[in-house]
């Protein structure tokens, strides 16, 4: 018995490395194919580099930017997860709030609705008119973005939530309060997992944006700057970097839902599925 569980795990572990090392080079085939399209299309001057820079060009913009790149970071993620945090915060509140109260929801239910299909981005000169140029201005409109989101998605995870839980709840001689705590915000909390993501995702686009008023540091400064000297080398450098740190800190909320939602069966059943369905 011994000896066949011995030869059993080496063949299981080698199955799984043979796995992830099969989706790790599927998913480098098509970078792969982009970066030589790139050589060839710039190399033999099918494209004017003014518009696609040369990878010669794009390392040697990237070496300019150096100096300047510590401190336009630190700057830019700043500012966006403060604006994030502070959107996700209040908008998960208040989502709690105009689901819990008919009466908070009959008074400014309808503001929320009038204000969600607003672009964010037309904002951008009242934001200017109230708050000034710098910091702070930036700041609410990264946080208004999220807070939009995340009040729309907690009201829709609340309205999703099984009646069956409530009322078993009710039965058994359950307070409201004591349900809202206990039933209706762990469910809810698995299905705010992806607004969180997407409120995350939307924060930096807003965060460029928001570096557009009249900031004086940040990578969204940088490519303002960059632009006026039509240095696209620049520009995609920044680019680059700003997918960069957004894929980063995706990873990171990722790896923190994971550690939450460990009592949930959300990653069971989704690769469950997906080897129903063929999705990995």
């Amino acid at each position: 018995m011994t000896t066949t569980s011995h030869k059993v795990r080496p063949k299981a572990a080698r199955a799984v490395w043979l796995g992830n090392t099969s989706r790790i080079g599927e998913g480098l085939i098509i970078p792969a194919v982009l970066i030589a399209a790139w050589f060839i299309v710039t190399g033999f001057g099918f494209i004017d580099t003014l518009y696609l820079p040369s990878p010669e060009q794009f390392v040697d913009s990237f070496l300019d930017l150096m100096p300047r790149l510590p401190s336009a970071i630190i700057m830019t993620v700043g500012m966006t997860l403060t604006g994030f945090l502070i959107g996700t915060g209040l908008g998960i509140l208040v989502g709690l709030l105009l689901a819990y109260s008919v009466r908070i929801r009959n008074l400014f239910g309808g503001v929320f609705e009038a204000l969600r299909p607003v672009p964010v981005f037309s904002l951008i000169p009242l934001f200017i008119l109230w708050f000034g140029l710098g910091t702070t201005a930036q700041v609410i409109l990264v946080a208004f973005g999220t807070f939009v989101v995340l009040v729309v998605s907690t009201l829709e995870a609340i309205r999703n939530v099984s009646p069956i839980y409530i009322k078993a709840g009710l039965n058994l001689g359950a307070s409201r309060s004591f349900l809202y705590r206990t039933v209706v915000v762990p469910s809810i909390t698995p299905h705010l997992a992806g607004a969180v993501r997407v409120s995350a995702a939307a924060s930096w686009g807003l965060g460029v944006a928001a570096e557009f008023i009249g900031a004086q540091d940040g990578l969204g400064y940088l490519m303002l700057n960059r632009q006026t000297f039509l240095d696209t080398a620049g520009i995609l450098n920044l680019v680059v970097i700003y997918s960069l740190i957004a894929l980063l800190f995706d990873f990171l909320i990722r790896s923190v839902q994971r550690r939450i939602l460990r009592w949930t069966e959300r990653d069971q059943m989704s690769s469950h599925v997906g080897s129903v369905l063929g999705v990995k």
